[in-house]
């Protein structure tokens, strides 16, 4: 409570520093202070428990309200990429559509402590380590298997495969504790060299992000976590700003170039000083651009906007119909209800609701409280945003207490189940169809593996999380 208390302190010092000082309008004073309540708040939880509902609104808060204000203040330097609408406009309808989505998310408790992985760890290592090799063979075996069969009907199931095997690199984290930073780091450059060969950068960011979490206990100090933070965002900021002279280099080769030698070209020119001119500067907002480039790429505010701009004024609001065919095509078997929307149905979606006309191979998502606009208007997005959070939370509880049984390991578990989720671009369709599959994929494997008397959770009834 007291960790709370400060924690909300320091908060309101700079609510009050930002809403008098700095001329912000107070409603926008008021999103960014609570993305610093969620910061510092994250902050204190790593270590001690898996952070992952303020992880998900966290990077949430940070593309949808401080993104967006970094946009504001820039402003229009770009033909597309700019907000459409006046800020208090925007700000009204988000700030208190991100602080819903939290609440949602706090209304039930979950036990999602660290320690209690460690102890159980511990108490079972022979079961556990026998457990995670078994997910690893599934896991390799998977990623081989995809690598040289190519079948679009079952290629989620193989992603979702695939990301066992990360699931046993957390495992070997918690069994090797002397040898956790060595892991995650040899993880971490195998994630790097699948990101480079296809350009994609996404995967390597949030698996490191959710195996990062396990790198620490709680007697890590506030230091050493800000260190660790700080060297993840120098990374992404790395990461965007090279991404896009990347791709274009490799797709254009189409392989006849080597990736490490690629990327590393591109850095060295992005990062080498460049020449001055003392007499004529050729572009005079060149650092403005790459600044508003840079955010363009870590602000889902301008699409939001961009929505709010054209619904309902050239397109009415849709009453819900995206987000049942979202449900629909995550629960209904294609054999059954063969025109049923997939996961191409987000790119006419967007079209739709954005009113942008995306060119080939570009891919952009809605945000899901983009999408609860479009459909159910402000105040019915405020309260989809508070329903969809209060969803994230029963689905942990199910974890944690249903297909788990109680047992702490769940929680290395929750990368497979909560990789879409914690996108904060991606559109519902998207998540929904991620999560409930992936709950199904899970059922599945502990069933199929019973069959042959393996277990992923060995019970032990004084291990049992209550």
């Amino acid at each position: 409570m007291n960790i709370q208390l400060n924690t909300f302190l320091l908060a309101s010092l700079y609510f009050i520093y930002s809403a008098l000082l700095s001329n912000n309008l107070l409603i926008t004073a008021v999103g960014i202070s609570f993305t610093l309540y969620l910061f510092l708040i994250f902050l204190h939880k790593i270590g001690k428990e898996l952070p992952i509902k303020e992880l998900i609104v966290l990077i949430a808060a940070s593309q949808w309200i401080v993104g967006a204000k970094i946009g504001y203040n820039i402003g229009k330097v770009h033909y597309k990429y700019y907000m459409y609408v006046e800020e208090e406009t925007y700000m009204s309808f988000v700030v208190p559509g991100v602080i819903f989505f939290y609440l949602g998310l706090i209304l039930l408790k979950n036990s999602l402590s660290i320690s209690a992985i460690t102890t159980y760890v511990e108490r079972n290592r022979a079961n556990t380590l026998q457990s995670a090799k078994l997910v690893l063979t599934i896991g390799l075996i998977s990623f081989l298997v995809s690598r040289t069969i190519r079948i679009p009907q079952i290629s989620f199931i193989f992603f979702l495969s695939n990301l066992l095997i990360y699931v046993a690199a957390a495992h070997f984290m918690f069994l090797f504790p002397k040898h956790k930073f060595r892991i995650f780091f040899s993880v971490l450059l195998f994630m790097l060299i699948l990101s480079l060969q296809s350009g994609f950068f996404h995967d390597l960011i949030i698996l490191a992000a959710f195996l990062s979490f396990f790198l620490f206990s709680d007697r890590t100090t506030y230091i050493v976590k800000l260190a660790v933070i700080s060297l993840g965002f120098s990374g992404l900021y790395i990461i965007q700003v090279v991404k896009s002279e990347y791709r274009a280099i490799i797709w254009e080769s189409q392989g006849n170039v080597s990736v490490f030698a690629a990327f590393y070209n591109v850095l060295e020119n992005e990062f080498t000083p460049k020449a001055t001119y003392t007499t004529v500067n050729l572009n005079p907002n060149q650092e403005e651009e790459e600044t508003a480039n840079v955010n363009t790429r870590l602000n889902q505010g301008w699409i939001i906007s961009k929505i709010m701009e054209n619904v309902p004024k050239n397109q009415a609001y849709l009453k819900g119909s995206t987000i049942t065919e979202a449900i629909e095509s995550a629960i209904l078997p294609r054999f059954l209800f063969p025109n049923k929307k997939g996961a191409e149905q987000a790119l006419i979606n967007f079209r739709t609701i954005s009113g942008i006309d995306l060119n080939k191979g570009t891919s952009m998502g809605l945000s899901v409280i983009g999408e609860f606009y479009a459909n159910y208007g402000v105040y019915g997005a405020w309260l989809a945003m508070l329903l969809y959070g209060l969803f994230l939370a029963l689905i942990i509880k199910l974890l944690i207490k249903g297909l788990a049984g109680g047992s702490p390991i769940i929680l290395l578990w929750f990368l497979l189940f909560f990789f879409q989720v914690v996108k904060a671009e991606t559109d519902f369709i998207k998540i929904f169809n991620h999560l409930i599959k992936s709950l199904l994929f899970f059922v599945l494997l502990r069933f199929v593996l019973k069959l042959f008397n393996l277990q992923l959770f060995p019970q032990n009834p004084k291990e049992i999380v209550q």
